[in-house]
């Protein structure tokens, strides 16, 4: 009896051990995307396509549906009838904007200054009939037109490229010689897996 009871504490105290050494390597494991990204982009001096900071795990409920006046009278718009988009856009080195509408990134070039326009947008962070997300986005084809409203200036755009790829890819975000827009949301509806990225360029 005395040497099962030694062989268990014996086991328990080895097991202590165990997770004594190995605590500080299951920790790491446990970080989370946003930190690991966040640390990645801080060395390269680049931003991941959507910043990981931001919480897509949301369960929609009426009160989180902005259709308030100081929204509507936001005049920085993206109008895409096509996708029953009319969200406001806010250009901010705050990442939380985008639980408001658009996210203009700011590391990139206004509509005014030419380039490329990124905008970011939440995809199912608010539902239809609320305008300001990408819920459609995917409604979008090429050739469509769309317009942006930027400080009094009305943009129009047509659509050229369409494709899905991983959060980690940069190119989309890269610097251009041609006046374009990027939209960039999460792919497939109600996952983070993947980013459905929209092309357009100004007409």
């Amino acid at each position: 009896m005395a040497n099962k009871l030694y062989k268990h504490l014996g086991f328990i105290f080895i097991l202590i051990a165990l997770i004594g050494i190995g605590w500080p390597f299951l920790r790491l494991g446990f970080l989370s995307d946003a930190t690991f990204l966040g640390t990645i982009a801080e060395t390269e001096n680049i931003q991941p396509p959507i910043p990981a900071s931001v919480s897509f795990e949301y369960t929609p409920s009426p009160n989180d549906f902005p259709e308030d006046v100081e929204l509507k009278n936001i005049k920085n718009r993206l109008v895409i009838p096509q996708a029953n988009i009319n969200m406001p856009l806010f250009y901010s080195d705050n990442s939380q904007t985008l639980f408001k509408g658009g996210w203009l990134w700011p590391h990139n070039n206004t509509p005014a200054q030419g380039g490329n326009t990124v905008i970011f947008g939440h995809r199912f962070r608010f539902l239809p009939p609320v305008k300001n997300t990408f819920y459609n986005l995917d409604k979008v084809n090429i050739g469509d037109e769309f317009s942006l409203t930027w400080q009094g200036k009305i943009y129009t755009y047509r659509v050229v490229e369409i494709k899905i790829i991983e959060p980690t890819d940069l190119s989309v975000i890269a610097s251009s010689d041609n006046s374009i827009i990027t939209l960039i949301t999460c792919s497939p509806l109600f996952s983070t897996k993947q980013r459905l990225v929209v092309v357009a360029e100004l007409i």
